[in-house]
């Protein structure tokens, strides 16, 4: 019997080691969990301090900018020259001590018809970006050219039409060439068209927000523009026409172009709007922004973050 108690006591003994140990065990994963938790938190606070550092420099950088741009490029006046000069190369500013550097890449804002027009009061200016877009769609073979045309005006105006089964934000009006790519990829997807990515869209059309007052650029048109509005060989366009230069007026005159330049919608001279994109590095990271500037004030900022 007492052999019996005792190899029962050895049992039991070992049985509330094992207990005792695998609650230990478990401890210790807890704590190694709590542990793996903390680090990984702290490490997204670290990346967390990273972004909002980088876009607290992109914000200084962004108004600087402005302030270079107000100086450079004065409101109402023709900056045709200096346009020329943005336009054609990249600005680099570089500070040697710390090697900070960034680099503003600017082109013309309204070098093609506003997209935003096909929803625009004015007959002229809606009934030129409806035939544009047309004739593009048409001359890169587009497979579903009104359904990409009603997804483009849904966009535009913001109503949200339940026969089309995307989701679509109620924003009015395109702002930026990314907001418009993403109509684009929606009809990809839609209707597995490969070929609407094919369409050098920013040769036709400008992507901003628009007012009565907006005109197309009449001296830094694109030569593609030209060439489909009015309908003229894109090699007799590349051949004569001079990009900062070349008068749009002048130019169909001297090709015995009858078609007459409407004032509504075309200027005679360089409009002071820019679309700018901004690239900086901070903290061995290249980050990016752009911005719109027009006549002396900035719209569509977008903080695109690292690259």
């Amino acid at each position: 019997m007492m052999q019996i108690l005792l190899e029962l006591s050895f049992i039991m003994d070992k049985r509330k080691r094992g207990i005792a140990l695998f609650i230990t065990l478990m401890v210790i994963a807890s704590i190694m969990s709590i542990i793996a938790v903390s680090f990984s938190y702290l490490e997204k606070v670290q990346k967390d301090a990273g972004t909002i550092s980088s876009i607290i420099q992109g914000d200084l950088l962004y108004k600087n900018t402005l302030n270079i741009l107000k100086r450079f490029f004065p409101a109402k006046q023709d900056n045709s020259e200096k346009l020329k000069l943005i336009y054609s190369m990249p600005l680099i500013l570089s500070e040697p001590k710390s090697e900070f550097e960034t680099t503003l890449t600017c082109e013309a804002l309204f070098q093609g018809v506003p997209i935003n027009w096909l929803d625009n009061n004015v007959t002229e200016k809606k009934e030129l970006a409806k035939d544009v877009l047309m004739r593009v769609m048409e001359q890169y073979e587009i497979k579903e050219p009104n359904e990409l045309e009603q997804l483009i005006l849904t966009k535009i105006t913001g109503e949200n039409n339940q026969n089309y089964k995307f989701r679509i934000k109620s924003q009015k009006g395109v702002v930026s060439k990314d907001h418009f790519y993403r109509i684009i990829t929606d009809y990809r997807l839609l209707y597995d068209d490969p070929k609407a990515f094919l369409v050098p869209w920013e040769k036709y059309f400008s992507f901003s927000q628009v007012d009565a007052k907006t005109k197309i650029d009449g001296v830094f048109l694109t030569p593609e523009l030209i060439s489909i509005a009015f309908e003229i060989p894109i090699e007799i366009i590349l051949d004569s026409w001079i990009v900062g230069e070349s008068n749009l007026v002048s130019f169909l005159q001297e090709n015995a172009i009858v078609t007459p330049v409407n004032k509504k919608i075309y200027t005679n001279k360089a409009v002071n709007a820019l679309s700018c994109v901004q690239r900086y590095a901070y903290q061995n990271g290249q980050y990016k922004f752009n911005f719109n500037y027009i006549e002396g004030r900035s719209t569509n900022f977008e903080f695109n973050g690292k690259e």
